[in-house]
């Protein structure tokens, strides 16, 4: 009879430590990256202008006056004087000072420099301006277990590793980020391209990620962070009611198993 139980003991103790432990393959981020090896990594992405971006421009010249018309400024009671942005409307244009409409819904921030640049240039009002672009409000929404929240980059090609860091999604304490309660290798990322939306799931914990096409993130991208098994059992109230139980019997069956063992050593 000792011997069932402390069997039955055994197995109950295995099964409540393979539930309650995880491995390093389930919380290690890129734990099969080889440090002696090289790895090919995506090219830098392109960003891409999209209908509803909010522009940041500036035209430069060696002669300042020549271009001061395009640089019109704001007050702001936040964040004082700051350049006029242009807003990307439905039909994919930007209304800029003195050249009217301009395409700029899939250009590159570089492609349309040089569009503007050409124009000034055309019109007459300046040779050899220089034109810089900037995404303005290029920003994620991160959404799910880790919590919610919409992440904004000033850089031009923010990688996912930048939002893990900057929304603390990983993190065990604190923070934004959900530590323990996310799944690492069951992010889903959802991605409007050109009218169509598309999704695929990336994992955190091996060096796949290198190769995915959503390594570098891109303006509106949605990110959905699975809950993990921990924390999905730990929203079941009736599982918990159970697996409480279960805890208790365990613990039972070993302070049993213990007393009867020492009972034996005594006779």
């Amino acid at each position: 009879m000792t011997k069932i139980v402390k069997k039955l003991m055994l197995f109950l103790t295995a099964g409540m430590l393979a539930a309650s432990c995880g491995t390093v393959e389930e919380f290690v981020l890129l734990n099969d990256l080889d440090i002696d090896s090289y790895y090919k990594m995506q090219p830098i992405h392109e960003l891409h202008i999209k209908r509803g971006d909010e522009l940041r421009i500036v035209v430069t010249h060696k002669v300042p006056a020549l271009t001061a018309m395009f640089n019109k400024k704001i007050n702001s009671i936040e964040d004082g004087e700051a350049l006029v942005t242009y807003l990307v409307n439905e039909d994919g244009f930007i209304n800029f000072p003195y050249l009217d409409s301009i395409k700029a819904e899939g250009l590159t921030c570089a492609e349309l420099e040089q569009t503007i640049s050409k124009k000034i240039e055309t019109a007459g009002y300046a040779l050899g301006a220089n034109v810089n672009v900037r995404v303005n409000n290029f920003k994620v929404t991160v959404i799910g277990e880790s919590g919610t929240g919409i992440f904004k980059f000033d850089e031009p090609n923010p990688t996912i590793f930048d939002l893990v860091a900057k929304a603390n999604l990983v993190g065990n304490s604190g923070g934004f980020g959900g530590g323990m309660g996310i799944r690492r290798d069951k992010i889903l990322i959802m991605r409007e391209v050109n009218g169509v939306l598309n999704s695929d799931y990336i994992s955190l914990l091996t060096k796949d990620i290198f190769y995915s096409p959503y390594y570098y993130l891109q303006q509106n991208d949605i990110i959905y962070v699975w809950p993990s098994q921990t924390a999905i059992r730990s929203s079941n109230r009736i599982f918990d009611f159970w697996w409480s139980r279960l805890s208790v019997v365990t613990t039972a069956i070993s302070v049993l198993t213990l007393f009867l063992t020492l009972f034996q050593k005594k006779e």
